[in-house]
């Protein structure tokens, strides 16, 4: 019997920023977000790599660092969309900035949206393995499935919309809305 083996590799890097405080008016100071990209991933019989595969997996792991740098890059150049690796919580008198309220909208359905793909294909291998094994459950696990996803989903959504409504509510009293001076030149050698 053979093992199955899951190499994974990520990259990261470090953007440096800071912002004006919308509520205090200090300077954050030079404050560093981590962007990560998503894991390069590949599958092996063996626990350890040859070395062709070790650079075909950190080439890719590069790759998905490039690709999410860029996405970063455009959203806040193009459509002041700040993604959540930006910390908006000034230094000094811990308050959130307004600022960081479009990337919380951006990424609010994708919670909801992975529950319910899941619940999809957990349905999927419920109803295969019903007919392919010829098995009565003698209740109807399907519905109950995608009614567990539903809940599930619908409940990440509200826990997202009250997040942003708790955030817009401590940022609705500013009176001079201020963006980060985010230095795209550390990543520069990312975006060209």
């Amino acid at each position: 019997m053979s093992s199955y083996y899951k190499h994974a590799r990520k990259e990261s890097a470090e953007v440096p920023y800071s912002f004006r405080c919308e509520h205090c008016m200090q300077d954050s100071g030079l404050l560093r977000a981590v962007i990560t990209g998503p894991a390069a991933e590949k599958n092996s019989n063996y626990n350890v790599l040859t070395q062709p595969e070790i650079e075909k997996l950190e080439k890719k792991a590069h790759e998905n660092l490039i690709r999410q740098v860029r996405q970063i890059h455009d959203n806040a150049t193009q459509k002041h969309i700040y993604s959540a690796d930006f910390k908006d919580t000034c230094p000094h008198c811990k308050k959130p900035q307004s600022w960081a309220v479009s990337g919380m909208q951006k990424n609010m359905y994708s919670t909801p949206i992975i529950s319910i793909v899941v619940g999809i294909i957990v349905s999927a291998l419920c109803y295969v393995y019903t007919i392919v094994e010829q098995v009565d459950f003698g209740f109807p696990v399907i519905p109950i499935i995608m009614g567990i996803a539903v809940v599930c989903a619908l409940g990440s959504l509200m826990i997202n919309m009250a997040k942003i409504s708790a955030k817009k509510k401590a940022t609705s009293a500013v009176t001079q809305k201020n963006l980060p001076t985010i230095d795209w030149e550390a990543v520069r050698h990312l975006l060209t």
